[in-house]
């Protein structure tokens, strides 16, 4: 007599995102591989890229307040009755001079093992997350995931990721570059284009144009909210690039200060979305996009669904054991 299969869901995951302006938290409960209910998030606006993207390094005091983050999703995860999780940290801690002491740390004190992962896999995990809110089955798609410390820049389709690249480009880095640069450029929109021009993207005509454009990240959602006003949050959203426009506009003529005060933005909102909004409007033009689809995804639930993915495998084929704490994912399956 066989034995009988595991019952893999329900299932309640975790997903830590150690972005480079801000760590996310989050837990779901999974009824099947694509269906979950968020029962928890939390946002910590520790932004690791101050500083690795001009010194090379995190300080001693960014660290501090991330280790401290770290034991907070601890105390979560085991009082939440999470089963599996996995944590990630993309471009400031994959390139700080001092991550493996950061790594460490966070390990030590959190019992939490975070896992660097390099652009391609960001992309990937995008791609993830994307497929499960939008339908990639007509034609192709550009897909943008701007970060605080990179953009990561793919051409999909219902088959797959037919080409990615990961630049150094960033919202945080940009700010910090351009402080560092002070009195060289005489404007943020002047540095953001001459950055920009790294951008190699194949041209619209080498993969026949995509139907449509997709952008990904916490500025995009922002930036989306401010053009049409309420998201639907179960469904993705659709943005005029003359919208856009008018945004940019708008946060153009507005203090950082303003931003706060006037718009009810975050302060580590605050100061990165207008350069966000200049690169995502940059991509527009070039795939000659006159709409950006905002699936009001990214990393984190590209985490949660491979994680949860994971639950109808063998559980030694992805995940490490954490003794009474359940189970640590440290690679969902590809």
């Amino acid at each position: 007599m066989t034995e009988p299969a595991r019952r893999a869901f329900p299932v309640r995951v975790a997903a830590i995102d150690a972005g480079s302006n801000a760590i996310r938290f989050v837990v779901a409960d999974f009824a099947a591989p694509d269906s979950y209910t968020i029962v928890h998030k939390l946002r910590e606006p520790i932004r690791l890229g101050h500083r690795v993207f001009t010194d090379g390094d995190l300080d001693d005091e960014t660290m501090a307040r991330a280790v401290a983050a770290f034991r907070v999703f601890r105390r979560k995860i085991d009082g939440l009755g999470v089963e599996r999780f996995r944590a990630v940290a993309t471009s400031a801690t994959r390139e700080a001079s001092n991550r493996d002491r950061f790594l460490d740390t966070v390990h030590a004190e959190s019992d939490i093992v975070l896992e660097p992962i390099s652009g391609a896999e960001e992309a990937r995990l995008v791609h993830r997350a994307v497929r499960s809110r939008v339908d990639l089955s007509r034609g192709r798609w550009i897909l943008a995931d701007l970060g605080g410390g990179s953009v990561e820049i793919s051409v999909v389709d219902e088959t797959g990721i037919l080409w990615s690249e990961s630049y150094r480009l960033g919202t945080v880095r940009l700010l910090e570059t351009l402080a560092a640069a002070a009195g060289c450029h005489e404007s943020l929109r002047a540095w953001v284009r001459h950055q920009l021009q790294a951008l190699i993207i194949p041209p619209p005509r080498a993969y026949r144009g995509p139907t449509a454009f997709a952008a990904t990240g916490g500025n995009i959602v922002a930036i989306a909210k401010l053009a049409v006003g309420y998201l639907d949050p179960l469904k993705p959203a659709t943005m005029p690039t003359s919208r856009l426009d008018a945004v940019i506009h708008m946060l153009t003529s507005m203090t950082v200060t303003e931003r706060i005060r006037e718009l009810a933005l975050r302060p580590d909102r605050a100061d990165v979305i207008l350069p966000a909004a200049m690169v995502y409007r940059y991509l527009a033009q070039f795939v000659h996009a006159e709409h950006i689809v905002v699936p009001r995804v990214g990393v984190k639930e590209g985490v949660l669904l491979e994680t949860a993915a994971g639950a109808a495998t063998t559980p030694t084929d992805v995940c490490v054991s954490a003794g009474s704490r359940g189970q640590e994912c440290r690679q969902g399956p590809g």
